[in-house]
């Protein structure tokens, strides 16, 4: 028994199973959590080395390359690259995407851990960190106010990322904008210089005389009692009181030498809200949290906190992803809704019957209902843009299975005086062009789940969701279709005479259109030419679309209006933190003079740290940056690509700094989406490289804000010491350095200890300007009179690099850069590859290649492809299982083609670029465009099978399934038509898939009723029966 026929005689517990799953459906759509993207995890993994006072060569000797060459041997690995900055080393593994990512991480923990005696004595532990592109920023929140910066920072570090930390789902809290409070003690160079000691006797004093130790356990009448040697200080003044030299009875006390007070750490980046000093409170959420639920709880619990903020302090909330991802979701749900809304309209005008319209309409939204139902209890998915895509697009879809089902049962109540039996035949005899048309929709999904590449996983979510939508659509037209049918539809006769109602005479003039239809078909038949001339002038418009491809170019993804702009400011190398500071303040009131209305909420400026993409410096003091917050794209009347175009006018006349304005990406940070990497070994060289292929760059159409990690050295004093003369001094270059060290950037001896909290104590020299008085240094000489540095060593100014690249253990440089609105990533890098391959630029040794979003739309390009045939191929095949032919599915397999016309022609006239999403869409319509052809072949075949010539079958099931053919096509074409004309938040991504599909869908469509059934006439021979008609 079938599952239409079982449910035609067994209506009630199908009906019960049907709501119970709709309540299921619906619970399990209560609970599914928003996201922006899919859960999926990349093998990248980050390894992050910090030594203090370290240069980028230094980094690159002694740490990268030791990292590099006990990594190299791990399974599996596709790349390492190294960034070497002052201090840091910043070294990220990419692992083939069939590595498991924890795996991957413990052996690499493995490889570190057998090297870490390899590593300098002043390194710290290297820090092995999982990328996971769903742990993002979820909220910035900015704590202002009248109070000090330190008493800003000591709060929030204190207790706000207490409070914030231990919401679920927060991963961690980040402080920008001040520095943990610590002990100084602030030495006297000259006072120490005369009493003939060192910042090196100060550290040791205070490591040897501040310190707290359990000295044991004593027993006395069976008790125990525990020992502690306590040798540190109640507060900090008594620190100033601690004995540093005895020298022939003469005591020298810290006081004596310095100051002992309770500072900050030095301050290596700043933050300003709305011109306001600031501390920023970056909350990254956990990868796997919901992002809406985070915000929600986290701004509850910034307003339980606001009313017990100390005096003079404010806690503002600058930005949020919770926001945006609700107002996505929402707005996508919108174009759901607008779609259900517009296929219903579209029944009701070729059914003209309320009762079998309500029918075809309540199947779409209880077909998604179900669904979610499995793709929340069985997957886990959210409600992501992997998710809500696959959602949208399957609407007109969706309802295509009940159209069919529906228009055959409502033909045979004028056959049947029982609807009962009425559905069951109506049923069964489209049941297999049903399946057919199901069956393609879903096996195109497969290639989709298959994709190797890192888009694959993006888009896994949105092939299981189509394929779940796509079999409750099947379920549903073979099951609640029929039952609804039979119960509300009814044949029209009245005391044994038919009653022609509006509805039925509305039918009869479609019918009458039909009937016109066909014959007109049958009477351009009757000419060979005039089939030659269109088949002909079809394959031209094919061949000719397929011309639009080079020109409608390649982007990764369109950009999205999420009303942040940020501003890199990148001053010269040698500017202080206070200067690039004082500059990025009059920078961001010059933006606020001009674009300081009621649409911006908020100006945040920050120096020393800023947001960057891999590769490019994030902290130095020479960096700033300000992002800008604008209210939603739908709250005024310009778009954030005006205001970047606005904001690069506005500040062409800063001539000495390098701005770079560019906005989020839609896989998070922020969106560079040009990036080229020159490799080789010589740093000059690939300087010299980077500077002609930065040029070739700029000239092309659609390039912006062209850069590369090229700068200008550093300055830096290199203290070589004379060894004879410091051994004279009884002195090692070891105790040398350290005494330099002491001196500037200071050492941390000892520990305070002042209730639950510590502080660091820092010595170091107090600070003065200039670089002179380095050699003026003063060191006790052998007769006990002080030696300036320059007499025991060389002081010599040098520049160093800010910056070293490495690529799978060479050098590199890289050339990064954003987009005008409108350009074509693909056009540019391929023109800019073309330029340098013709130049003959790169000498032997030296690699061109593109990397970053270029590279993975490369991937993903060849990916597609690659899905492209399979999809073709098991469309074919699952059409040949279903007809039980291998020929019939030929004539079906030519409606494809025809879907490239409209596709490419709709995204000419819009002016899209073919994006990952286009993509996407161009292998999701190979099983949908060929579901009217699908129908009309079934027809076909029956007819054939009932005795008519082929010619004859052809043209009466064309006039047979008109209003079928013609239904399917708009709904599913007109279903994706608001997410093609979306204009809310976040449809910048859904707009090209939706202009696609839905130009794919209705010109398919129109060719599959017109140039499909001549160009089979044209091959088919006349019967005798043809020719006596």
């Amino acid at each position: 028994m079938s599952l239409s026929g079982f449910s035609i005689r067994h209506p009630v517990p199908m009906v019960c199973l049907l709501i119970a799953l709709t309540f299921m459906g619906l619970n399990s759509f209560r609970k599914m959590p928003l996201e922006q993207l899919p859960k999926f995890d990349i093998p990248y993994i980050t390894v992050i080395t910090t030594w203090v006072g370290a240069t980028p060569q230094d980094l690159e000797v002694d740490v990268a390359k030791k990292i590099e060459d006990a990594v190299s041997s791990l399974d599996g690995l596709k790349h390492v690259t190294s960034t070497c900055m002052e201090n840091v080393c910043l070294t990220q593994l990419e692992f083939e995407l069939d590595q498991d990512v924890d795996t991957c991480a413990v052996e690499l923990r493995e490889k570190i851990d057998a090297i870490l005696d390899d590593l300098p004595s002043g390194c710290e532990r290297p820090v092995i960190e999982k990328i996971n592109v769903n742990s993002t920023s979820a909220v910035m929140l900015c704590l202002t106010g009248d109070a000090t910066i330190d008493e800003l920072y000591d709060y929030a570090d204190n207790t706000l990322a207490d409070r914030f930390s231990t919401v679920p789902g927060t991963a961690k809290v980040e402080l920008i904008g001040g520095n943990k409070r610590e002990v100084h003690v602030e030495l006297n160079r000259e006072q120490l210089a005369a009493a003939g000691l060192t910042s090196a006797h100060v550290i040791q004093a205070l490591k040897a005389n501040v310190l707290s130790l359990p000295a044991g356990r004593v027993k006395e009448h069976g008790q125990e009692v525990s020992v502690k040697f306590d040798a540190e200080y109640a507060t900090v003044n008594e620190i100033a009181n601690l004995e540093v030299a005895n020298i022939k009875g003469n005591r020298r006390y810290i006081k004596d030498l310095g100051t002992v007070t309770l500072g900050s750490e030095e301050k290596r980046d700043l933050a300003f809200i709305d011109s306001r000093p600031c501390i920023i409170l970056k909350i990254i959420k956990k990868g796997e949290t919901n992002a809406v639920k985070l915000v929600n709880t986290i701004r509850q619990r910034v307003e339980d906190i606001r009313p017990n903020l100390p005096g003079g302090m404010e806690l503002v909330w600058f930005s949020d992803n919770g926001e945006f991802v609700e107002s996505t979701v929402k707005s996508t749900l919108d174009d759901i809704i607008t779609g259900i809304i517009i296929c219903g309209a579209l029944l009701f005008i070729f059914l003209g019957n309320i009762r079998a319209t309500f029918i075809a309409v309540i199947t779409m939204p209880l077909t998604i209902i179900i669904s979610m139902f499995f793709i929340e209890q069985i997957f886990d998915y959210s409600l992501n843009l992997s998710t809500l895509l696959a959602t949208g697009l399957s609407v007109g879809i969706l309802v295509s299975n009940s159209i069919v089902v529906l228009e055959n049962i409502v033909k045979r109540l004028q056959d049947y005086e029982d609807p009962w039996e009425a559905a069951r035949v109506g049923t069964e005899e489209v049941a297999l062009a049903v399946a057919a048309s199901a069956g393609t929709n879903v096996v195109v999904m497969l290639p989709i789940g298959m994709m190797s590449s890192v888009i694959g996983l993006f888009f896994a979510p949105f092939a299981v969701t189509t394929l779940i939508l796509n079999i409750a659509s099947i379920f549903i037209s073979l099951t609640l279709t029929p039952i609804l049918c039979a119960v509300i539809l009814k044949p029209e006769k009245q005391n044994g005479k038919q009653k022609e109602s509006a509805s039925t005479k509305w039918m009869k003039m479609q019918q009458n259109l039909a009937d016109a239809y066909a014959n007109i078909i049958r009477k351009i038949a009757n000419s060979r030419m005039i089939i030659a001339i269109i088949t002909i002038a079809t394959i031209i418009l094919f061949i000719h679309s397929l011309t639009l491809v080079p020109e409608l170019g390649f982007n990764f993804t369109e950009d999205s209006d999420r009303g942040r702009i940020f501003i890199k400011a990148e001053f010269p190398t040698d500017y202080t933190l206070e200067k690039s500071n004082e500059r990025i303040l009059d920078i961001q009131k010059k933006i606020l003079d001009k674009f300081g209305d009621e649409t911006l909420q908020h100006s945040l400026a920050s120096t020393g740290k800023v947001d960057a993409v891999a590769g490019a410096g994030s902290q130095a003091v020479y960096l700033s940056q300000i992002q800008l917050q604008f209210v939603d794209k739908t709250k005024r009347d310009w778009s954030i690509f005006d205001r970047i175009k606005q904001i690069d006018e506005l500040l062409s006349d800063e001539t000495d700094c390098i701005f770079t304005i560019a906005i989020e990406s839609v896989m998070g940070g922020l969106a560079f989406p040009i990036e080229i990497q020159i490799a080789g070994d010589d740093l000059e060289q690939l300087e010299q490289l980077g500077a002609k292929v930065r040029g070739i760059t700029m000239k092309q159409p659609g390039a912006a804000n062209i850069d590369t990690t090229i700068r200008d050295g550093k300055q830096q004093l290199k203290i070589t010491p004379k060894r004879a003369t410091i051994s004279d001094l009884g002195m090692t270059a070891a105790q040398l350095a350290t005494i330099m060290r002491g001196n500037l950037e200071g050492i941390e001896a000892a520990t305070f200890k002042r209730g639950d909290r510590s502080f660091d104590i820092r010595v170091k020299f107090k600070e003065q300007p200039g670089k002179d008085q380095v050699k003026g240094f003063m060191l006790p000489g052998s007769d006990g009179k002080p030696v300036a540095l320059e007499a025991v060593a060389n002081v010599e100014p040098t520049l160093i690099p800010i910056q070293i690249e490495r690529i799978d253990k060479i050098r590199m440089v890289r050339i990064m850069g954003t987009m005008q609105e409108g350009g074509k990533l693909g056009n540019i890098l391929s023109q800019v590859q073309k330029e340098v391959e013709e130049s003959n630029l790169l000498p032997p040794g030296y690699e061109f290649k593109v990397a970053g979003m270029g590279e993975m739309m490369s991937e993903s390009v060849l990916d597609f492809l690659e899905a492209l045939i399979l999809a073709t191929f098991l469309t074919y095949l699952t059409l040949a299982a279903i007809l039980e032919s291998f020929t019939r599915p030929i004539i079906i397999m030519l409606t494809i083609p025809l879907g490239a016309i409209g596709i490419f022609w709709s995204l000419k006239l819009a002016d899209t670029a073919i994006s990952i999403f286009v993509m996407l869409g161009i292998v999701m319509l190979i099983g949908v465009v060929v579901n009217a052809a699908v129908l009309i072949i079934d027809r076909m075949n029956q007819l054939v099978e009932a005795a008519h010539s082929k010619r004859n079958a052809m043209i009466q099931a064309l006039s047979d399934t008109f209003r079928a053919v013609l239904m399917l096509v708009l709904a599913s074409g007109l279903g994706m038509l608001p997410m093609a004309l979306a204009s809310g938040i976040g449809s910048e991504l859904r707009a090209g898939i939706g202009i696609a599909s839905t130009g794919g869908v209705v010109v398919a469509g129109i060719l599959t009723m017109t140039v499909l059934p001549l160009t089979f006439l044209f091959f088919t021979a006349k019967s005798p029966e043809d020719r006596r008609k």
